[in-house]
């Protein structure tokens, strides 16, 4: 009788697993993210979902080729000015306002200073207040973007008032629709204990205005880290906090987004309300990681190798000779790339695009249609081989 009693207790401890699993999806996805090495095509599964971006915060300065440290910087007059006071000590990263930190748009954003790191940047993106001038053209760059996921930061607020943390997506903005804005959490302690989110829709036609408010109770903001987490599907997003659901949006947002965390200070009439002017600089905003997965769907199975098994071929539109470059690339081009893989989740990856040269500006003056190729950037050479993103150019 003692192999059937131990069969059964296996059987019955992993069926206790199961069920906890599937109880606790997110906790347990954070239990299991240290495993494999993707560098070398190898995935790390947590759950049902796949590791895609893991950002630990371990080394200084920040990789530039994922983050850029100049606060939407083509519209500020001073871009020394919008560039983040940092530091990376003790696996976080600490986003720093000091007494002297100086405002970053004084014309249209007032006294407010900010120490803010993106994962991409462009001229004009989040065109924030009516009336603005582009004042700096800004090299494209897109560190880590992506449509649909789990995201997931730890992190602690500031503790003063007139101080404001965020973490908030934009849209990439390859045409001007591509505008959303969600706020994950603008938290304040002029607001109280709580969690605020918020979604703004601005060019976009498909979204609207969202918002909500949720009281953490005991949790203590400003002096504890706490979890938040969203995931985006194509329905909307679900928004959680300490792996605890406390919102939804919803929304189709149908384009990759950029991820933003920043540090404010509004010193005079700014929106949060009063600035306590004795409290103690610096004041600092931690992230401790930040990291996104994508699920696997119902009919693929997790693999133990990753391979690109297709792409999607984007197609660019224009009349005869009606065109702009900008960085040598079309305005309005598609930067991006859709790839998928042989466990079926997808990513989206930046593209830089073969140059245009005499002979395809030629081709952009008359009726016909042709290919363009581009470098697909991010992802590992073992999965990406010789592997090149494809546009269909079409000329009316």
């Amino acid at each position: 009788m003692e192999k059937p009693i131990k069969l059964i207790s296996i059987v019955f401890v992993l069926s206790v697993l199961f069920v906890w699993l599937r109880q606790s999806d997110y906790a347990f996805l954070r239990e299991w993210q240290a495993n494999g090495d993707e560098t070398e095509a190898i995935p790390v599964y947590n759950g049902e979902y796949r590791l895609i971006f893991d950002e630990n915060f371990d080394e200084s300065p920040l990789d530039p080729a994922i983050w850029n440290d100049q606060y939407l910087a083509s519209w500020t007059p001073d871009m020394e000015s919008a560039r983040a006071v940092y530091e990376v000590a003790d696996g976080n990263l600490n986003l720093i306002i000091h007494e002297d930190t100086q405002p970053w748009n004084p014309e249209f954003d007032g006294t407010v200073r900010t120490s803010s790191v993106m994962t991409g940047n462009r001229t004009g993106l989040h065109e924030f207040k009516a009336d603005l001038e582009v004042r700096n053209d800004i090299e494209p760059f897109m560190g880590f973007i992506s449509q649909y996921g789990v995201f997931e930061i730890r992190a602690k607020m500031m503790n003063s008032l007139g101080n404001m943390c965020a973490w908030w997506l934009v849209g990439i903005q390859d045409t001007p629709e591509q505008d959303v804005e969600v706020d994950v959490f603008e938290n304040s302690l002029n607001f109280g204990n709580v969690v605020t989110a918020s979604l703004y829709a601005h060019r976009d036609p498909a979204a609207r205005e969202q918002h909500f408010i949720y009281d953490v109770g005991e949790a203590d903001l400003s002096n504890e880290f706490h979890l938040y987490t969203f995931e985006w599907t194509p329905e909307g997003f679900v928004f959680y906090f300490d792996d605890e659901e406390i919102g939804t949006f919803q929304a189709e947002v149908a384009y990759p987004m950029i991820s933003i965390l920043s540090a404010y200070e509004g010193r005079e009439n700014w929106w949060v309300g009063p600035f306590d002017p004795t409290a103690p600089y610096p004041k600092v905003f931690q992230i401790d990681y930040m990291k996104v997965w994508k699920k696997v769907p119902d009919e693929f199975e997790q693999v133990e190798k990753l391979k690109i098994v297709s792409q999607d071929e984007a197609t660019f539109t224009m009349e005869a000779g009606q065109y702009a470059i900008e960085h040598g690339q079309l305005v309005g081009f598609p930067s991006y790339v859709t790839v998928r893989y042989n466990d079926g989740t997808d990513t989206q990856q930046w593209v830089k695009w073969q140059e245009l040269t005499p002979a395809i500006l030629r081709k952009l003056d008359k009726s016909g249609s042709f290919k363009l190729e581009g470098e697909i950037i991010g992802v590992p050479e073992a999965v990406l081989g010789n592997r090149k993103a494809t546009v269909q150019v079409v000329v009316d």
